[in-house]
């Protein structure tokens, strides 16, 4: 029983290793303790002891799912739990399959090769799952827990995912350690693998793995802070429009301004004075300005979530991956009478196409993303490949005052790292940030706040090691791992209980 509540604990504890808090040793000891309570657990025992760590991981991780549903869906308090806990419930699935798969099939004679290979091996597995499937969900991964460390100069050869591979060795390690054995074999090999991850880690601290190609461009972004419950509302349009509009002509001059998402609630079609009048001005200013709104295809037929470049330089962008139940509804006929109760505004969107060209000012391509997109990395290493600086446009005040923007802002650090690229965060509410190419935050405005973050950045050209490898190195790893498991697996029977 007390193995089972501490499983259930030290998930609670790990969202503690992620920002805003970033306490990153709990990202070692956390997953070292669910390790430890498997190697005493029958595959049942694993599965639902997996199951109970989920629920503590994901039910405080995530916990601001519940203000999306709750404050702008119009759900009761009663379905708002509900929706939430079958959220939390789903994701807590990974590690209880996780769990039980591992004591199943790859019960070794071993507990040091159990931890060091078939517990990384399967913990990578199921997060690249779970940023996969069903559109994927890749919040909370266990390598972003490391921005503040050492181990995160090893972002731009391994990305996130190779990260988190490397932190679940780290935990690994500690049990092994931690393990009565007949040899110091697997101990030294532990003690080895945890100094040579720091090392490693110091060693790159000042590797510039991509190059300036101009000098720094002044970027002004624009934090409207229009208060989500007002922003859909028609009797609102007019104050929105003439506030952005107002924040935009003191900042003329910028060679880049930036609007968050869904800036412009409303169709350009339907007010085309507007967007003609802002267009003008900043290309009789030698400006370009980037808006988010809805727009609708008149050959398609379809409406998008997107974004404009106007100015002296025009170009476009439909977003490609777009949020199940915020912005889409999956399987209509199931969830449609749901999503009709929760009545969230602009959730008919249309996927953009894959392949869409990068907006260009002048000789400077940019890789734009909207919202959560950032989140996915194995994306952005493909969408980046041939821009020089990254834009991110989001509305997060779907999440209030939640751990949810620091989470969303830590991912979008890593992006940075991955790809050697600045990234310019322009949000509605917070956090809207400049990150230089090494992941750092440069520049940042408080969150609620209405106000124009003006800064520099420096274009980057060349690529990261990951950019040109992607994740085959760490796949590799992986599928290497589960080899030398499956080679030295034994018949079910003993524990280490």
């Amino acid at each position: 029983m007390w193995l089972t509540l501490l499983a259930l604990l030290s998930g609670a504890a790990l969202p503690f290793a992620f920002a805003p808090f970033n306490l990153f040793p709990i990202a070692y000891f956390s997953p070292a303790i669910l390790l430890w309570i498997w190697l005493r657990s029958s595959p049942w025992q694993a599965g639902y002891r997996g199951f109970l760590f989920g629920v503590g991981f994901f039910g405080v991780g995530t916990s601001w799912i519940y203000i999306s549903v709750h404050n702008f869906g119009n759900a009761s308090t009663l379905l708002s739990i509900f929706i939430t806990s079958l959220f939390v419930g789903f994701l807590a699935l990974y590690p209880a399959l996780q769990g039980f798969l591992s004591r199943r099939f790859f019960q070794n004679k071993s507990a040091s090769i159990q931890a060091l290979c078939i517990f990384p091996a399967g913990w990578l597995i199921f997060e690249a799952l779970r940023a996969w499937l069903f559109t994927g969900f890749p919040w909370l991964l266990l390598g972003y827990s490391q921005l503040s460390t050492p181990l995160h100069n090893l972002v731009p050869l391994f990305g996130v995912y190779g990260l988190s591979l490397v932190v679940c060795f780290l935990s690994a390690g500690l049990v092994v350690l931690a393990l009565p054995t007949k040899t110091n074999k697997a101990k030294t090999i532990a003690a080895s693998l945890i100094i040579l991850s720091f090392g490693s880690g110091l060693i790159l601290k000042n590797k510039m793995w991509t190059q300036p190609t101009s000098k720094a461009i002044q970027v002004s972004l624009v934090q409207g802070n229009i208060a989500q419950e007002l922003k859909w509302k028609p009797e609102e349009l007019l104050n929105i429009l003439q506030i952005y509009r107002g924040m935009t002509d003191d900042v003329w001059g910028s060679k880049l301004i930036i609007w968050p998402e869904a800036a412009v609630p409303i169709f350009p079609q339907d007010i085309t004075g507007y967007f003609n009048s802002i267009s003008q001005t900043a290309k009789q200013r030698g400006d370009n300005l980037i808006i988010g709104s809805p727009l609708f295809d008149a050959n398609t037929r379809k409406a998008y979530n997107g974004l404009q470049l106007l100015g002296k330089n025009k170009g476009i962008y439909f977003k490609r991956h777009l949020v199940p139940f915020g912005e889409y509804t999956p399987l209509q006929s199931v969830f449609g009478a749901l999503m009709k109760q929760l009545n969230i505004p602009m959730s008919n969107f249309y996927k953009g196409p894959e392949k869409q060209k990068l907006l260009s000012i002048g000789k400077i391509k940019i890789a734009p993303y909207i919202c959560y997109e950032i989140a996915f990395s194995r994306e952005v290493l493909r969408h980046t490949q041939g821009a020089q600086v990254i834009v991110n446009i989001s509305d997060d005040s779907w999440f209030g005052q939640s751990i949810a923007l620091n989470q969303q802002l830590q991912m979008t650090q890593f992006r940075a790292l991955e790809t050697g690229r600045p990234v310019l965060a322009s949000t509605n509410t917070g956090v809207t940030a400049i990150i230089n190419s090494q992941g750092k935050v440069i520049r940042s405005l408080p969150i609620n706040q209405r106000e124009v973050l003006t800064g520099m950045f420096i274009p980057m050209k060349g690529t990261t090691p990951l950019m040109q490898w992607n994740y085959y190195p760490t796949t590799a790893v992986t599928f290497l791992l589960l080899v030398i498991g499956g080679l030295t697996r034994k018949k079910l029977g003993s524990t280490l209980a």
